[in-house]
């Protein structure tokens, strides 16, 4: 793991004041350009996946539905992770991509706005499903129905560069990123770079328990040029490369394996600058992570009462980068992290003021009925419909002086028991039951980031 740091390659800011010269710039120190200016009272509503088939709009007549609704239009700005292309089948000529994956229809773009979310993050592992023409015709539909999006561009720049939403109480911005391709690529001689979205990738590496590590050297001896085009890998006393993975040797004491993950340092010094720069134009910045990263290597809560297995569909925890990351971007002027990925809620932590969301889960998940029309439909029960999956959260975060003041933890089931694979994954507020099982699941996870969560009624509430 590399050292904690703020990254000041750009610190102190110089400011360019209107008439000046570069000789006489004036230079600000960085506590003013990284300052969180929204009126007091500001409100962001933050949302996790947005697995999305079509628009809701019909279901605005559910009480359930309609009441998730208010909740993000209420908030001054609303914020997702779009997780699916929105792409026309009749007129649709890409092909590129899997062809099978997340697609929705048109309407959606226009559902998605209907429900009060402004702004999207677009950087994740279903970017692919249809490759950039999918990903250039989703952002057509966006930009057509107002709804705003960071994390995908025709340049690299673009693809890092935070996107903003104007409301009454301040100009509000969003980078995003996630360890997936395809990348966008900067321009290097004569390749002009290409278009894709925001990446930061990351290294795996299998932490073994000591115990372990002569079987691990006894593999490696047997396959010495085991790595890529039968080339040699690490070989040490506390590392080892083998068959394309990075085996690393536990400390002392650690008798059971865990996920390490190392940062690309370009990538994280290139999304930081972005982050500084979104908030200097702006007077709050969120950031965005997709990722589906692990720190435990089996398991997880599926429900009440239901066994764990070896799958980690459903596992909770955070992997090793995550804190550091979510630290650094709020160091660097971010005012919330939101991350999700994971099918699964994880714990939140308040650092500096600002709230971190480490998995908000699946807030849409109409993974069934998703897709061009001739994708198979089958009900989604061949990875495990489990409770957990469904559950979700709205988290309303209200700011006074630049701090988070109170959040609100609305809890959100995603129709789990739904009769029909066509009313299935669509979000409404929980049941008194279903919430508490929520919030008391969110509790147990934040708790060891030093997070209190009460449960006043159906809710969840954190003060600062």
């Amino acid at each position: 793991m590399r050292p904690r740091a703020l990254y000041v390659g750009l610190l102190p800011m110089v400011v360019m004041v209107p008439g000046a010269s570069s000789a006489s710039a004036q230079t600000r120190p960085p506590a003013v350009e990284l300052s969180t200016s929204v009126d007091d009272g500001f409100t962001i509503a933050v949302a996790g996946d947005l697995i999305i088939a079509h628009s809701l709009d019909y279901m605005l007549d559910d009480p359930g539905f309609a009441g998730v609704v208010e909740l993000l239009r209420n908030a001054d700005v609303a914020t997702a992770n779009m997780e699916a292309h929105i792409i026309d089948g009749r007129t649709f000529t890409g092909d590129e991509g899997r062809g099978t994956g997340f697609a929705a229809e048109p309407s959606a773009a226009e559902g998605i706005k209907s429900m009060g979310i402004d702004i999207v993050a677009r950087a994740n592992n279903h970017q692919p499903d249809f490759g950039l023409p999918g990903m250039r015709e989703t952002s057509r539909n966006l930009d057509n129905a107002g709804v705003q999006y960071a994390g995908f561009g025709e340049t690299y720049a673009g693809a890092r560069a935070a996107r903003f939403v104007t409301t009454i109480h301040g100009r509000v911005g969003m980078v995003a990123a996630s360890p997936y391709g395809p990348s966008a690529a900067p321009g290097i001689g004569e390749f002009r770079g290409a278009a894709g979205q925001s990446t930061l990738n990351v290294t795996r590496y299998f932490v073994v328990p000591p115990d372990w590590w002569p079987a691990v050297q006894t593999l490696r001896d047997g396959f010495p040029n085991g790595t890529g085009h039968f080339a040699r890998g690490a070989n040490s006393d506390t590392l080892i490369s083998l068959i394309g993975n990075q085996f690393r040797k536990a400390a002392p004491g650690d008798d059971a394996p865990y996920y390490s993950f190392e940062m690309n340092e370009r990538d994280l010094r290139d999304i930081l600058a972005s982050v500084r720069e979104g908030k200097m134009r702006s007077d709050f910045i969120t950031f965005a992570m997709h990722s589906h990263h692990f720190r435990d290597t089996k398991g997880g809560y599926r429900g009440p009462g239901i066994p764990e297995t070896e799958d980690l569909e459903t596992n909770s925890s955070v992997p090793d980068f995550m804190p550091e990351l979510a630290h650094d971007v709020i160091d660097n002027g971010a005012d919330v992290f939101q991350g999700t990925g994971v099918h699964a809620l994880k714990g939140i932590e308040i650092y500096k003021g600002r709230p971190i969301f480490y998995g908000l889960g699946v807030f849409i998940r109409q993974d069934d009925v998703i897709g061009l029309f001739g994708r198979p439909i089958t009900r989604n029960d061949g990875n495990g419909t489990f409770p957990v999956k469904h559950w979700t959260i709205v988290a309303v975060n209200r700011f006074e002086g630049g701090r988070l003041a109170e959040m609100r933890i609305y809890p959100v089931e995603t129709s789990y028991e739904a009769k029909r694979v066509a009313h299935s994954g669509i979000p409404r507020m929980a049941p008194p039951e279903v919430s508490h099982q929520i919030l008391t699941r969110l509790q147990e996870l934040s708790a060891p980031f030093g997070t209190h969560i009460a449960i006043e009624g159906n809710v969840g509430v954190i003060r600062p």
